[in-house]
């Protein structure tokens, strides 16, 4: 930590530190370690940059490394003009199935550390994927879309699946309950964590006075306007920077406000009164992307569901942060009682 801070100054240094030691990881073989390594070297860089896929590409690599004796195994399923790449864990004599989606920036490949442990606590096959703007896809030119249940009902038609339960991750807690809403397939699903609205995320990076100019402004479709406030705010700010600068990529669009009208559209209370199934909802005090009181919103409007469970984390039991990265351990013991209970 201490040669991060004196060498790592901003996004180009991030990544040439990241790619360094990754290397050197790979070159000893210690793969595990090297594909984090790469995981992180790509993190700040832009789509448009070409290294960023050839350190996803280094990435994959170690990974496939790492896990080549644990029997997974990879697909890619057609999405309109692209493929959703997928790893299949598969439980031996279970006829039950789990879906795993990614979030914002997260790819599938990064959330098998997550789960992979506990695959002995759950009775399913297990199936990661990413969706349209998630992970690598947006390498294919295929954008984020708040019409999830479409990707999630593709999905299910690939492995020919009749009944699943599904765990939506980070920007994930609003996926799964989008899909939930259509798809009926999906039996139980879990929140890790509640995500009701993309621009709850914008609005917890910068001050009230100014969330509240930059919804008048929205309304008033001032687009000049919010452009050049928020490049300008994000020129002091490195979160809300990269924020733009990944989610530009990941959605196509072109400017602050072509793609805060995008992410306005992944807004979950509309569909909660057509959500029918059991639901996991799990959120921490001190999120910096989901304001904690969506905990309460979206239990008081999941009126139709089957049943209703939740937890809010916070620094006593740990798990207080964004999908509980401070403790995930917490988060997914509660994964697997919720999912253990038939």
């Amino acid at each position: 930590m201490l040669e991060i801070g004196e060498k790592v100054k901003d996004f180009e240094t991030w990544y040439q530190w990241w790619h360094t030691k990754a290397n050197f990881y790979e070159h000893k073989k210690l793969f595990e370690i090297a594909m984090a390594y790469h995981r992180a070297s790509l993190f700040y860089l832009s789509f448009t940059d070409e290294r960023k896929l050839v350190a996803y590409q280094a990435f994959r690599r170690c990974f496939e490394r790492h896990y080549q004796n644990d029997g997974f195994e990879y697909f890619n399923v057609p999405y309109e003009y692209g493929k959703l790449p997928a790893i299949y864990i598969p439980k031996k004599e279970s006829k039950k199935t789990l879906l795993i989606m990614s979030g914002f920036d997260s790819f599938a490949e990064e959330l098998v550390s997550w789960f992979y442990p506990i695959k002995d606590q759950l009775d399913a096959n297990i199936i990661l994927f990413d969706g349209p703007g998630q992970g690598s896809t947006p390498f294919q030119k295929l954008y984020f879309t708040s019409d999830y249940e479409k990707v999630v009902s593709t999905v299910l038609d690939y492995f020919e699946v009749d009944e699943a339960d599904g765990i939506g991750v980070s920007w994930g807690g609003y996926f799964i309950l989008r899909a939930a809403a259509f798809e009926k397939r999906l039996k139980r699903c879990i929140c890790f964590d509640i995500f009701y609205s993309g621009l709850d995320a914008l609005k917890l990076q910068i001050t009230p006075s100014e969330y509240d100019f930059l919804k008048q402004s929205l309304q008033l479709e001032q687009k000049e306007l919010i452009d050049k406030i928020i490049t300008t705010r994000a020129k002091q700010d490195l979160s809300l920077k990269w924020i733009l600068q990944h989610g530009t990529d990941i959605t196509g669009e072109n400017s602050p406000y072509d793609l805060i009208k995008n992410i306005s559209k992944h807004s979950i209370a509309p569909y909660l009164q057509d959500v029918n199934q059991d639901c996991l909802l799990l959120a921490g005090s001190k999120d910096m992307f989901v304001p904690k009181e969506r905990l309460l919103d979206i239990e008081n409007e999941l009126v139709n569901a089957r049943s209703v469970t939740s937890s809010l984390f916070d620094e006593k039991t740990g798990g207080s942060l964004h999908c509980q990265v401070d403790d995930p351990s917490v988060a997914l013991k509660e994964n697997v009682s919720f999912l253990q209970n038939e």
